[in-house]
This record gives structure tokens, C-alpha cells and sequence, in this order.
């Protein structure tokens, strides 16, 4: 090829450096769609191989969701979120101090209420009281009916076991108890003032700083009248008479026995309704119809007072808006039943709302063997003994067996290690035990004797055995449990209260006949 044709005519070599340039240029988007096609035959190959994985998974988590389901549908709690009824003013309680309160705005709170009738029976074990096996059967473990009860023989006890103290004293055995009744009731004797009353803020040494002469009154009254003394019968008939005849001149026409004028004082229902039940107790011993017009007044006033939608009592008597509390409501309900021991008709609605009230007071909605002070207060654990042990007989009054799972769980409760009876600083709690004897004597059997025989001589050992306070009991050696009251209610309420439990094997007769 001759010089010219390489410089003169075009060159062949141009195009190829187009389409070379053009190749360059196209690359990119052939790149991109070569790999979109390798990733779509990765991922679809990748996706036929994992199809058998994803169809045992699927599989498996299927079976899974059945198999919940089905113990969800099996044991599915039908219940109702709590109903909020509106706002009010309530007392808001330091549980250190239950004194310690003040008044603040929040919501009336109704709590969640199941309509699973065999949520308390579900156990892991079948609890051994007394040597028998709890009946677990679901069907014999739904929710009692309020069947109140029976209280025709209640008081039959006490005027044969005074008996056994009356005359020289002869009766009353050392480390039995009733040496120690016997002088407790002679102090509390010396107590009385001229006029009838006694009083719990002066006259003595250590006396406290609660004011209520009626509260004072009803309480020697119930130490007389629970070992069988009367107005018309027995060694303290004129102490006794006296004190009936102070506090009906002390009660108002609505049928108040309070002797302050001022409403929301902590003592007032305390008072009036230990007053009350003197006056059905009294009456109820001695058939005499001239203390049936106080004794009825008092019951009145009591029906009155009480909450009409949730059913318990409090400070002052309480509408729709307010809130009750369980120290107060056991003594109101403990009146109630007093008053049917006198045969004085009560109304039946107040058992049945006194019943919604304590079902408000469980500490769980589901679990009725444990008890706290207001519906509305978070669980406190220094009260859980107290409001557990007149929970519980505050159920057995409206009609709970004794066999129900949840009043033995509660007696078990009571009757544990942690809880047994001490007489030690911040240990002693003679409230609590006061509501403890008391359920644990109606249940009868081992649990309730072995209790007894602890408590009986701790009680015996701590009474004063010389001089002017003999008898009695110091409030403040040792200092009790702040809920027990003792530092504020002084000598008197902790000789009472002492007494009471002594008294325990018959003041009241069994509620299940043992």
C-alpha cells in the first residue's frame, strides 16, 4: 500500500475508536442490568432453597400459636377494667403513722371485679389444715353466698366461765388467765370516775392522748360484759350499770354515742360502735327491754352512716363519694352482729354492700386471703397482719366456711413463723391479735390451741403484778407496734385489749359450732 493511502484518503481506524468509545460508554448500564439479573437468579435461587426452611418455621410457629391459644381460651378471666366514678376529697394515710393523715383530690376508684367464680382455687398444692385436706374441687370453691352466721348461741359461754372467778376468787388458777382477768377488771374498777365513765387521757399513770370518754366507757364495758358481768348479775354489776347508764345520757337523738360534738375525729365510729355493741351485749345477756331503745338507736345510726354503694364505714358517716376503712368497718360489722344477737332487726342490705366493701379491701382482686386498710392505699406490709386477721373475720361473720381455700391460706398466714406472738419492742401487736384469737377460736382444732397457749402466758407475764397499777398493763413496756395504738390510746386500751383476748375462749362461742 503506497505512502499516499496511509496519509491521504481516510483512515479505517477512527470508527473502531467510536464504537471503542462507545463501548466505554455503555458498560454502565449493561453492568447494571447484568447484575440486576445475576441478583434476581441469586435471590430466586436462594429462595427456592430456603422454601423448605420457611414452611417448617411457618409450621412450627402455627402449631405454637394454637397450642396458646388454647390455654388462653381455657383459662380466660372475664373481668372489668375499674369504673371510675368521679372525684372527691380523701384522707391520704401515712402507713408509718395511720394518725398521720390529710386530705387530697383524686378519682373514686371501683376496683376490676372477675367474673371467673374459680380464679381463688387455682393452687399448686392442696393446703393440710388441722390435719384435712383442703377440698380444691372448683366447683365447691366459687365465692360463698352471704349466708350470715348463725349467732342464737354466741354469748352462751360467758356466765358459766364467770362462775368459776366469783365468791374467793378460788376459780381462777395462776397461768390460766383468770387471775389476770380477775385483776384487770378489779383496776379497771378503780378507774371508773363518780360519774359512770372512764376515761383514756387522764386518772392514771401512762394514760394516752386520744379524747373520747365514750370510747373509754364502751371499752371497760366490753372487758365486764365479755368475762359475763352484767348490770343486773355478777361482781361488777354496779360498774357496769353505771357505765350503760353515762353513755345512754351521753347518746344524741340520731343515736350517736359520741361525747364530741366536732365530725372526722379518728375515734368517733371506733367509739360509738364498742358502744353500741355494750348495749346489744348487755341486753342480749339479761333480756332487759329497758337498753332496747339505745341499743336500737345505736344500730340506726350505724345503717345510716355507713357508705350506700361501697359499704364501709370511716370517720364520719360517709355518702356515695366516701371512703371507708377496714380498722372501722370490723368494729361497725362486729356491732351489727351484736345487735342480732339482742334480736334487734338489721338491715340485711348493709351485710351485702359491708361484703363489696371487703371485697374491695383484698389486697389482689383474685386472691381473698389478704387483707390491706382502704381500698384506695397501696398494700402496706406492717399492716398486712392486722387487716388480714379481721378481714378474714369480718368473712366468716357473712358466711365464709371455714374449709374455703382462702380462709385457710389466710390462717395460714397468721399462724406463720414471722407472725407468731412476741411480746418484744415493735413486736407486740395486741390488735392483730385481738381479730387473730378471734378467727382462729371460731376455725378451732390444733391451729387454734397452739396460738392460745403461746400467746396466753406472753400476755400473763407482761400484766403488772404490785402496786397502784396493778393488773394493768404499760403501754409503753415495751413499746408496741406502731399499729397497735398502744403509745397513743394509753393503759387503758392496752389493759382492755389484753383482757379481750384472754377472754377469747368464751366470750363469743365457736361461729362453727367447735
Amino acid at each position: 500500500m503506497s505512502e499516499r493511502s496511509l496519509e491521504g484518503q481516510p483512515s479505517s481506524n477512527p470508527p473502531q475508536q467510536k464504537r471503542r468509545r462507545k463501548r466505554k460508554r455503555r458498560p454502565a448500564l449493561a453492568l447494571i442490568r447484568s447484575y440486576q439479573k445475576a441478583d434476581w437468579k441469586r435471590a430466586t435461587g436462594e429462595l427456592k432453597q430456603s422454601v423448605p426452611g420457611l414452611g417448617v418455621s411457618f409450621t412450627i410457629h402455627i402449631i405454637v400459636i394454637v397450642i396458646m391459644s388454647w390455654f388462653v381460651i381455657r383459662n380466660r378471666d372475664s373481668s372489668f377494667s375499674p369504673l371510675e366514678l368521679g372525684w372527691t376529697t380523701v384522707v391520704e394515710s401515712n402507713a408509718e403513722d395511720p394518725a398521720d393523715e390529710q386530705e387530697v383530690i383524686q378519682p373514686i376508684v371501683i376496683p376490676s371485679v372477675s367474673m371467673n367464680k374459680n380464679a381463688s382455687a387455682t393452687e399448686a398444692e392442696t393446703p393440710i389444715i388441722d390435719g384435712e385436706t383442703a377440698n380444691t374441687n372448683p366447683d365447691q370453691q366459687s365465692d360463698p353466698e352471704l349466708k350470715l352466721a348463725d349467732v342464737s348461741q354466741s354469748l352462751q359461754l360467758r356466765k358459766e366461765k364467770r362462775g368459776e372467778q366469783d365468791g374467793d376468787g378460788q376459780g381462777a388458777k395462776k397461768g390460766t388467765g383468770r387471775e389476770a382477768i380477775r385483776d384487770a377488771l378489779q383496776w379497771l374498777s378503780r378507774q371508773q370516775q363518780s360519774d359512770g365513765r372512764w376515761r383514756l387521757d387522764e386518772g392514771y399513770s401512762n394514760p394516752g392522748t386520744i379524747e373520747t370518754d365514750t370510747g373509754a366507757t364502751a371499752l371497760a364495758l366490753l372487758a365486764f360484759l365479755g368475762d359475763g358481768h352484767t348490770h343486773l348479775d355478777g361482781e361488777f354489776q354496779k360498774e357496769v350499770a353505771a357505765g350503760l347508764n353515762w353513755l345512754a345520757k351521753t347518746q344524741k337523738a340520731d343515736g350517736d354515742f359520741f361525747d364530741i360534738q366536732e365530725q372526722g375525729i379518728e375515734a368517733h365510729f371506733y367509739s360509738h360502735a364498742q358502744a353500741t355493741i355494750a348495749f346489744c351485749e348487755a341486753l342480749a345477756l339479761t333480756n332487759d327491754d329497758s337498753l332496747r331503745a339505745s341499743a336500737e338507736k345505736g344500730v340506726r345510726f350505724l345503717e345510716a352512716a355507713q357508705n350506700p354503694e361501697l359499704g364501709g364505714w370511716k370517720y364520719r358517716p360517709l355518702n356515695v363519694d366516701g371512703i371507708g376503712d377496714l380498722s372501722v368497718t370490723g368494729w361497725a360489722l362486729m356491732a351489727l352482729h351484736s345487735a342480732r344477737m339482742a334480736n334487734i332487726e338489721v338491715d340485711f342490705n348493709s351485710f351485702y354492700i359491708a361484703e363489696r366493701f371487703l371485697d374491695s379491701v383484698q389486697e389482689e382482686p383474685f386472691k381473698p386471703e389478704y387483707y390491706k386498710y382502704r381500698p384506695d392505699f397501696p398494700v402496706s406490709s406492717s399492716q398486712r397482719l392486722s387487716m388480714t386477721a379481721e378481714g378474714l373475720l369480718c368473712r366468716q361473720w357473712l358466711g365464709w366456711p371455714k374449709n374455703h381455700l382462702p380462709m385457710r391460706d389466710g390462717v395460714k398466714f397468721l399462724i406463720s413463723e414471722k407472725n407468731l406472738p412476741e411480746w418484744k419492742p415493735n413486736r407486740r401487736n395486741v390488735y392483730a391479735w385481738y381479730y387473730t384469737a378471734q378467727t382462729l377460736h371460731n376455725i378451732g382444732g390444733e391451729n387454734w390451741k397452739n396460738w392460745f397457749e403461746r400467746t396466753l402466758p406472753l400476755i400473763v407475764q407482761g400484766q403488772q403484778s404490785s402496786g397502784k397499777d396493778r393488773g394493768s398493763w404499760h403501754p409503753l413496756r415495751p413499746l408496741g407496734a406502731p399499729q397497735e395504738r398502744s403509745q397513743d390510746a394509753g393503759r387503758l386500751y392496752l389493759t382492755v385489749m389484753c383482757v379481750l383476748i384472754l377472754e377469747t375462749p368464751y366470750r363469743h362461742a365457736p361461729l362453727y359450732g367447735e
